[in-house]
């Protein structure tokens, strides 16, 4: 059930109607949520329906059994139970045939003939998402930051609620859960405001990353030799908008599902190209799923406090190259990043020594630090963009040797890239003053405005690509 689909628009509408006929009926609301959730999960494969289930019941029990343990030997096996369990679950639909596929190249390098069987297994939609969200919310009980919930069917919500559970944001249990336990109040001008999100974040996926991706990104990324290196040139940052495009229309289009039914979904990008910095780009993107990693996997190692930083920080973003797929080149993808963010902290750490510390806070510095980040994420994405580390390599050799000639530049291409680079450099509040005016705006006019939109958008969703982030 995409959400750019018909199938999709019906399902939201018989939702919301139904939670305004709920409002004063809290536990026939909550029946409601879940249901609906377990629903739009099975339209996708009904056969992982128990999985969900499963990470959810795992978490749950794990976190009230850390709660009454009086012990801390108890809270240390039961926090290793939910934990294991949930990454095992991970490990062995998202990584199992990666494991064995490298362990029998190694043999084979070894000289020993390795026929080793690999698992016949889909990877569940999703699954990096809430079984993440499963984990912080265990280690979170476990570390006295949450308390634990008491009704399983609140849990089972929050793990399966459907805005979040395909592509996140990864929330956590104390920003979502209380709203589960007491339901927040119907206010008109939050759902009005959601209405606005979903149409900024369909617009977002349909007009500029769905068409960046059909007539730029995939084409030179499938036979990269065929184009002139300007054209995949484009292509790397084309690559970059319509990325960002696709996962914070996703992004948006969850938040306001989610505060149109009454919930507030957090923040989940913050102008991620205006970053300086490496560090500060991570601190923009995918805050949920940065974060998430820096609070229970770089803190968990160590952190800056124990051991070495630098090691810390390599083994945190080997491990978000590996959240994003199992190959190769997420791991490079992953190294490059982590040693990028080292080097910047080593010399953060000397700018005094260096005598640079004014220099760091000029304009001039900032603009160039701040293209030349861009850039170095927009290039490390080409291994994030192809289905191997050969593929990627195949893309450099073609980016630096091309010979072929080809430049198919269309009008649509060429506006949307364009039109995704200016509204990401707007200034923010044009963004709050737009979703004040539709607010404001009678109601008749929102309803046309919104029919015209969606009507546009279903004529161009025909071809429209399902989320990149529904592969992670």
């Amino acid at each position: 059930m995409s959400f750019q689909s018909l199938h999709f628009l019906l399902f939201a509408l018989m939702v919301f109607g139904l939670n305004s006929a709920l409002l004063n009926r809290a536990d026939a609301r909550k029946n409601m949520l879940l249901a609906a959730s377990y629903y739009f999960y099975m339209c996708w494969d009904w056969r992982f329906a128990g999985l969900l289930f499963a990470v959810a019941a795992i978490n749950f029990v794990a976190a009230r059994q850390i709660s009454n343990a009086t012990s801390r030997r108890s809270k240390n096996f039961w926090l290793t139970i939910g934990v294991a369990s949930s990454l095992g679950i991970l490990a062995t639909f998202k990584y199992a045939n990666f494991f064995i596929d490298t362990l029998a190249a190694i043999l084979t390098q070894m000289g020993i003939n390795a026929d080793l069987p690999t698992l016949n297994v889909l990877l569940p939609i999703g699954i990096s998402f809430f079984t993440f969200q499963g984990i912080a919310y265990t280690i979170d009980v476990y570390r006295d930051q949450q308390e634990p919930s008491t009704d399983f069917r609140d849990f089972a919500l929050f793990i399966a609620f459907f805005p979040t559970v395909l592509s996140g944001p990864i929330t956590r249990g104390r920003q979502l859960l209380p709203q589960f336990s007491s339901l927040p109040p119907y206010r008109s001008e939050a759902a009005q405001e959601g209405i606005y999100l979903i149409l900024r974040g369909l617009a977002k996926k349909i007009f500029l990353a769905d068409i960046l991706a059909a007539h730029i990104v995939n084409p030179t990324f499938t036979a990269p030799h065929n184009y002139s290196t300007t054209f995949l040139l484009v292509a790397v940052v084309a690559y970059s908008f319509q990325i960002y495009m696709d996962l914070s229309g996703y992004t948006d289009i969850a938040r306001g599902v989610a505060k149109a039914l009454g919930f507030e979904l957090p923040e989940n990008f913050r102008r991620p190209y205006q970053a300086s910095s490496v560090s500060n780009f991570w601190q923009r993107w995918h805050i949920s799923m940065s974060s998430f990693f820096r609070d229970y996997l770089y803190f968990g190692v160590g952190g800056s406090k124990r051991g070495n930083v630098y090691r810390n920080l390599l083994i945190t973003f080997v491990a978000i190259g590996m959240w994003h797929g199992a190959g190769w080149n997420f791991i490079v993808y992953g190294l490059l990043h982590g040693s990028a963010v080292s080097l910047e902290r080593f010399f953060r750490n000397r700018q005094t020594t260096l005598g640079i510390t004014a220099l760091v806070s000029k304009p001039a510095y900032i603009v160039g630090a701040t293209i030349a980040t861009f850039l170095f994420v927009a290039f490390s994405r080409i291994l994030f963009r192809s289905e191997d580390l050969e593929s990627g390599l195949n893309f450099i050799s073609s980016l630096l040797n091309n010979s072929g000639g080809l430049a198919p530049y269309t009008p649509a291409a060429l506006a949307a890239l364009g039109l995704s680079i200016v509204l990401h450099f707007v200034p923010t509040r044009w963004n709050d003053r737009s979703i004040d005016i539709f607010v404001r705006t009678p109601a008749f006019i929102q309803g046309a405005f919104a029919t015209g939109l969606v009507v546009c958008m279903l004529a161009f969703s025909s071809g429209s690509a399902s989320f990149v982030y529904f592969q992670f």
